[in-house]
């Protein structure tokens, strides 16, 4: 019984902790409380050396495009004409009256630019590109192959011509083809009506609204704003009003504005947890290994998987050295991590409240520009043992596949494992 005691007690101060641990991580860089919004951060990346006598010859990555603007005019209209009528009201506080102001300088600058790339996000895939010429310059040697898709979005598009343009400043001799086409969105943005159809089942979203219940902040946080608690409580639905303005002063990270001012300063440290911790539940349900939709909704990824799988058989089989780059959004990163089983996020979870604890961390997968890396080598090109690393956001992460090598696994192993569970898959 003592036994029995001291394991629940253990397990209950493990999950403070690490509660704790988010909430210090916020402390250090609240922007990581942006989920999906969160701007790339320039990494500092410590590589482990290649086993003797390997040598990098080919990348395959998927990569999201760079930070944007909010993608619909209304995301910025509609708190923005709420906080104006009560401005005129006189029912703004002083924090209310600033709020407005910042709210109407990143209305015009998004202005016309709905779901653009902004010059910051722009900025990340030359960098991220320049990192992986330094760090793998030997895949770029000469002529090499890129073969570079993006999805037909525009920012996308701009985010693979910034990369490509980057690299080409390193190596003019590189034979570059780019493509943005329908005939690739089978696998680079596969909309899978039938698990869409699964995602949102009558326990995700009864699960999901009672874990956002018990998390609610909305009340005190929007209160803040007026200097009248009966029409905040009447003429305002502080629920809607607190996620508008929460998605946009997470993505104040990635505009311009973010050199005068903060919109995240309008909430406390654990308003920001609590705000971040539904959106963390909502990526995990809807594209996580959750059971409380079948656990399927990775497999929307399977085309990508195996295309990835036949690029890179393609390329073992060729003596050239290159690079296969695709670019295109988060939605198709998060799952394909969750697919892979990437740092262990294909684990399941029945209580949302074990997300954050167990390290279940949306900010650590996507944040603009969000990047998954396979490097290959081998000795020469009649060499058939290939091995490989892959990387997250430029830092080596760990599969949950044997290797007599960490981080470096073989081709033939992961090809193996990955090809039958793609064809064990029942659609």
């Amino acid at each position: 019984m003592r036994r029995i005691v001291f394991f629940i007690l253990s397990a209950l101060f493990a999950s403070v902790v690490s509660a704790q641990n988010v909430r210090e991580e916020l402390k250090q860089n609240m922007f990581k409380a942006g989920s999906n919004y969160y701007a790339y951060p320039d990494p500092q990346t410590k590589l482990t050396p290649a086993p003797k006598g390997m040598k990098p010859f080919y990348i395959s990555t998927y990569a999201r495009h760079g930070s944007r603007f909010l993608i619909k005019g209304r995301e910025y209209e509609q708190p923005y004409q709420l906080m104006l009528r009560a401005s005129k009201q006189g029912k703004l506080s002083e924090m209310g009256e600033k709020v407005l102001k910042q709210l109407e300088l990143l209305r015009e600058e998004a202005r016309d630019r709905y779901g653009e790339l902004t010059p910051l996000g722009a900025a990340q895939h030359r960098r991220i590109a320049q990192r992986m010429y330094n760090n793998f310059p030997e895949v770029f040697q000469g002529n090499a192959i890129i073969d570079a898709r993006s999805t037909v979005v525009i920012r996308c598009i701009i985010s693979m011509e910034n990369a490509l343009v980057q690299l080409t400043r390193n190596n003019p001799n590189l034979v570059i083809r780019s493509d943005a086409s329908e005939h690739d969105m089978y696998y680079m943005n596969l909309q899978d009506s039938a698990l869409y159809k699964k995602r949102l089942s009558k326990q995700t979203v009864d699960t999901y609204k009672v874990f956002c219940d018990n998390h609610a902040i909305h009340q005190q946080a929007m209160g803040r704003l007026f200097n009248d608690s009966a029409y905040a409580h009447d003429s305002v639905d502080t629920y809607v009003l607190n996620q508008q303005i929460f998605k946009i002063a997470s993505s104040v990270q990635g505009t311009e504005q973010r050199y005068h001012f903060n919109l995240f300063d309008i909430y406390t440290i654990d308003e920001l947890y609590s705000n971040w911790l539904q959106y963390n539940a909502y990526w995990y349900l809807c594209f996580g290994n959750s059971p409380y939709n079948g656990g399927t909704q990775p497999f929307t990824q399977r085309n990508l998987l195996r295309k990835i799988i036949e690029d890179a058989d393609a390329a073992i089989n060729s003596p050239r050295n290159g690079a296969t780059l695709r670019f295109g959004h988060e939605t198709i990163v998060l799952p394909l991590v969750c697919l892979i089983g990437l740092n262990g996020f294909d684990r399941q979870f029945y209580d949302l409240e074990e997300l954050d604890v167990s390290g279940w961390l949306n900010f650590d997968v996507f944040p603009m520009a969000a990047n998954i890396q396979f490097i290959f080598y081998r000795k020469d090109p009649k060499d058939k043992d290939v091995l490989f690393k892959i990387m997250l956001n430029e830092q080596e992460a760990k599969l949950p596949i044997p290797t007599d090598c960490a981080p470096y696994y073989h081709w033939t192993d992961f090809r193996e494992i990955y090809l039958k569970k793609l064809n064990d898959y029942k659609e």
